[in-house]
């Protein structure tokens, strides 16, 4: 399956939603899945040819109005199967172009648009917007082929709108790869520190 994962920020860049991009990038690639990232524009740099290397299109100069018409003409080079943003509001600017996919956006032989709300924080419109703001978020939700919640919280609320949208709760995993060294033996491990087979540890 062609992805395209849709991301306001990438590393080198800071930020969550950047960094479980990357990680859901290369656990697809690793499933087999050709994946691509679309993100906003900046210099590639050495560490990132280096320690990243998904498809990277660094083709988006800002998150404005005329996002769609940017991320459509990626997408038909690429013959993207689906698409699936990483929505946090934060990673875009706080600009609400990235919530308003366009009438047509999706169907018709058009790839998939899912989105990932890794929460449901409303956009900036204007001063004193005041309910449009929620109303920005659920067109997102509203226009998209899936939900993708990351909590039981954030899922309980757009579910209680009652969208035609499916939703699913995926919770977000941890990031940090598990590097045990060559002699680790879980059993003996355990023991050594009289936890039992079964208990449940924290760390």
């Amino acid at each position: 399956m062609r992805i395209g994962l849709i991301t306001g920020e990438y590393p080198p860049d800071q930020g969550g939603v950047g960094d479980y991009t990357r990680a859901l990038g290369r656990a697809l690639a690793a499933a087999g899945h050709d994946v691509h990232i679309i993100t906003g524009e900046r210099p590639p740099t050495r560490q990132e040819k280096v320690l990243y290397p998904l498809r990277v299109h660094r083709v988006v100069s800002n998150w404005g109005w005329r996002i769609w018409h940017s991320l459509g003409q990626v997408a038909g080079p690429l013959q993207l199967d689906v698409f699936d943003i990483q929505y946090q509001t934060a990673a875009y600017g706080m600009h609400p172009g990235i919530n308003l996919l366009p009438p047509g956006s999706t169907g018709q032989g058009k790839p998939p648009i899912v989105v990932t709300f890794h929460d449901l924080r409303v956009p900036y419109l204007f001063p004193k917007a005041g309910p449009l703001r929620w109303q920005a978020v659920l067109a997102l939700a509203r226009r998209s082929d899936g939900a993708i919640l990351t909590n039981r919280e954030d899922h309980a609320r757009l579910a209680g709108c009652h969208l035609a949208t499916p939703l699913v709760r995926i919770p977000i995993g941890s990031n940090i790869a598990p590097r045990l060294p060559p002699s680790y033996d879980r059993h003996s491990t355990r023991a050594r520190w009289g936890i039992g087979p079964g208990d449940l540890v924290l760390g």
